[in-house]
């Protein structure tokens, strides 16, 4: 009598077809993770700063690097005083700047005197179209100074700056894709740290939305977020899993043929 010794049980093994098609489930959840964060708004970093007045010239601050300037800056050297602007100034280039500051609600926009400043923000404040009932953008000319002679302007103190301080503005600005909006980092050093008085500032930092109209909050660089996965990536790591897959089937049908029944004469 012959009979078979019966393999030791053991778990039940998918074919390959259905790892395959496991893999490929894995490979289309990735795809469509990644698929939307491309076109999501990503905060970017301005490389045009850190940026300082030049004493006695006009300065321009092109937030994108495009070649296309968005805000002014003057520094006068004869009366210690710094001041920036969302329009050129008397003399500068011409055509209007398409930057705009976050200013306060209640200021009153007056070019002649220069009443307000942009506001000083807190980190997490939102920067888009709806800035609450707080804080606005403001259209056509304005100028304003930032220090004057050796203390903070009264414009400048009157929208929470003081001299001496590392605070937040935000900012919207326009190029050949649409408004993006911004936050900047600015350190306002007076004659500190090396610098002449009539320098009094430095824009050290900026970010501004990838996506127009996409609002961003103040103080977000975009460091917490998923990495964007590019879906041609995804198609070769799901070549590389399905390959993969298919080796160790091979592998576990040579490892069961070692371990075929063997025969027994009763």
């Amino acid at each position: 009598m012959t009979k078979q010794t019966p393999e030791p049980t053991a778990p039940r093994r998918m074919s390959l077809a259905q790892k395959i098609a496991l893999a490929s489930g894995a490979g289309a959840a990735i795809t469509g993770i990644a698929l939307p964060q491309s076109a999501e708004a990503t905060p970017i970093q301005s490389t045009t700063v850190p940026l300082t007045p030049t004493v006695g010239d006009y300065t321009y601050w092109d937030i994108d690097g495009n070649g296309t300037d968005d805000f002014g800056m003057y520094a006068y050297s004869s009366q210690s005083s710094a001041y920036f602007s969302q329009d050129p100034f008397v003399g500068g280039q011409p055509g209007n700047l398409s930057g705009r500051f976050v200013f306060p609600q209640n200021g009153v926009p007056n070019p002649a005197e220069n009443t307000i400043a942009m506001t000083k923000l807190s980190v997490g404040v939102t920067i888009g179209s709806n800035l609450g009932t707080a804080n606005r953008f403001i259209s056509g000319t304005l100028g304003f100074g930032m220090v004057t002679q050796t203390a903070i302007s009264p414009e400048a103190a009157a929208s929470g700056w003081a001299l001496g301080d590392i605070g937040y503005f935000g900012f919207k600005f326009t190029n050949t894709s649409g408004v993006h909006y911004g936050w900047a980092q600015i350190d306002i050093h007076g004659q500190t740290g090396g610098y002449a008085l009539s320098e009094a500032f430095t824009i050290t930092n900026a970010y501004y939305e990838s996506t127009p109209g996409a609002s961003i909050n103040v103080g977000d660089t975009g460091a917490s977020a998923v990495p964007e996965i590019d879906p041609a990536s995804a198609g070769s790591v799901m070549s590389l899993v399905i390959g993969s897959l298919a080796m160790l089937e091979r592998r576990r049908k040579l490892r069961a043929a070692d371990a075929s029944p063997t025969t027994v004469s009763a």
